[in-house]
């Protein structure tokens, strides 16, 4: 332990070293005016410079700066408020102790010194130092803990919002909620809803030709501009399959109006191809009717869609040709009002035989989008 002796009188110095070492402190400075204690202190220096000083014990009368100011002084910095100090008098009136325990002096001794009362008030203080000392290591091994616990919280709060996020790109919002809260079998039947099934026409023979590097970006392109369109059209994008897109109206957000949403995606779709991939052709198929909907898989999971509605819209694709939009005879009835249609000659379709079909065409002369019903809905 370290002690601080601060007196201008060179013998009061000596003596009470003498004392003090008699006890077994050793460690012991001595300066003969504040200033010199306020040097040995690090009051002016940075922290590393400074002497560590358990105790000091100071004059109260000294010239240029008595005791009680300098103890005012080193009290008022932050790094030495738990530093105790001993004022060191020969005055026997209480103002003056008064004003140096108001500066912050812990404890006084009285010249001419008792050694057993000076030991015994070094022993206090110096045992109050051990203790202010302890809780401050505690309150910094608290206040470590807590910011590392704070550190795991938001770091573990950064990770689950990375996973809410990977399962809402793969899932829908409210099928996400339902995946956090339910452990069963995540299923719903859905009487009606449109889907949309789109290809690239071609694709075989394009991936043929180009690196698979620029073959993966392309795609990336071609399907992040219909994420953007389902997004802005209030669908549902259920899976890509190869160069294939599937997409959902009427599905989480159970509208009325979903066979006319997927009509507007699907013609923005083939301007979009036609805008911006001159080498590019699509085909579309759209279908209306009931289906099944549920989650697959425990660790890879996969929204999916199942039912005759599917199937027929997967056909009305693959019995498509390049830029049409052709649309099952149920949707084209959902359809027929706001939309001009070709109606084709029967294609026959594997399980169903000869079906009446229709390509979708264009807009009527009022815009969808302006209508004051749509708008209403959404």
């Amino acid at each position: 332990m370290s002690l601080l002796i601060v007196d201008d009188t060179a013998g009061q110095r000596f003596l009470l070293a003498a004392i003090l070492r008699a006890a077994g402190y050793n460690d012991l400075l001595m300066a003969g005016s504040a200033e010199q204690a306020f040097r040995l202190l690090g009051c002016d220096a940075p922290p590393q410079s400074a002497e560590e000083i358990d105790l000091v014990l100071m004059d109260i009368s000294m010239p240029d700066m008595d005791g009680i100011e300098a103890c005012r002084i080193i009290k008022a910095a932050p790094d030495f408020q738990d530093l105790p100090i001993i004022m060191v008098t020969a005055s026997t009136e209480s103002a003056d102790l008064q004003l140096a325990f108001d500066a912050g002096a812990n404890d006084f001794i009285s010249k001419p010194f008792n050694r057993i009362e000076l030991l015994a008030r070094v022993r206090s203080a110096l045992r109050l130092k051990h203790e202010m000392d302890k809780r401050k290591a505690r309150e910094l091994e608290l206040r470590a803990a807590n910011e590392a616990l704070s550190l795991k919280h938001r770091l573990l709060q950064e990770e689950q919002e990375r996973s809410e996020q990977l399962l809402l790109n793969i899932l829908p919002q409210p099928i996400a909620q339902e995946l956090k809260h339910h452990k069963g079998i995540i299923a719903h039947s859905f009487d009606e809803v449109t889907v949309l099934f789109a290809d690239i026409v071609d694709f075989t023979k394009l991936s043929a030709s180009i690196l698979p590097e620029e073959l993966v970006i392309l795609l990336n392109e071609v399907f992040s501009r219909f994420d953007r369109l389902a997004e802005l059209h209030g669908l549902e994008k259920i899976k890509t399959i190869g160069d294939a897109y599937m997409a959902v109206g009427g599905l989480t957000n159970q509208r009325s109006d979903h066979a006319q949403a997927v009509a507007e995606m699907a013609l923005d779709m083939r301007d979009e191809v036609a805008k911006h991939y001159n080498e590019l052709e699509i085909r579309i198929g759209i279908a209306t009717g009931p289906v099944v909907a549920g989650v697959i898989g425990t660790k890879k999971f996969s929204y999916d869609l199942w039912g005759n509605t599917v199937n027929m819209a997967s056909r009305m694709e693959s019995h498509g040709f390049g830029s049409s939009i052709q649309v099952t005879e149920r949707t084209f009835m959902a359809l027929r009002d706001s939309y001009d249609f070709t109606r084709r000659e029967d294609v026959w379709v594997k399980g169903h035989g000869k079906m009446r079909t229709y390509l979708l065409n264009k807009r009527r002369l009022v815009d969808y989008y302006d209508l004051e019903s749509y708008a209403n809905r959404t």
